[in-house]
């Protein structure tokens, strides 16, 4: 994945199939208890239940949620630099035009040679 590192993606994880299980614990205590099977059976159909769940439903995000979250964020990243570009074009081009008129007011004003006023000697 280019815009979300490994260690975010390992703990979104192991949080997802954390609520996964949770959900399935409370939905199997209050509907699969009144199923006619024995405990071993009931452990069985609930483990079943629980990873089947969480690799359907991890399989659908995976295929349809994250290819539009990472595409989000990738062009998210792609405008700031371009934005970042954009800014230092317009920074370098107003120190360009400072410098133009700072350069043509320096030698427009003679600041190159020396006036007439600090050559003539006062007695």
């Amino acid at each position: 994945m280019a815009a979300l590192d490994k260690d975010t993606r390992l703990v979104m994880t192991i949080m997802y199939v954390g609520a996964m299980a949770g959900m399935n614990v409370y939905f199997y205590s209050v509907y699969g208890i009144e199923l006619p099977f024995t405990a071993f059976t009931h452990a069985i159909l609930f483990s079943l239940i629980t990873v089947g769940v969480i690799m359907m439903q991890k399989a659908l995000f995976d295929l349809i949620v994250n290819e539009r979250l990472e595409m989000w964020l990738l062009n998210r990243k792609i405008d700031f630099y371009w934005e970042k570009r954009k800014r230092d074009e317009r920074q370098k081009e107003k120190i360009r035009e400072s410098m133009k008129s700072n350069r043509s007011n320096y030698y427009a004003q003679g600041y190159d040679e020396v006036s007439e006023e600090f050559l003539r000697i006062e007695p």
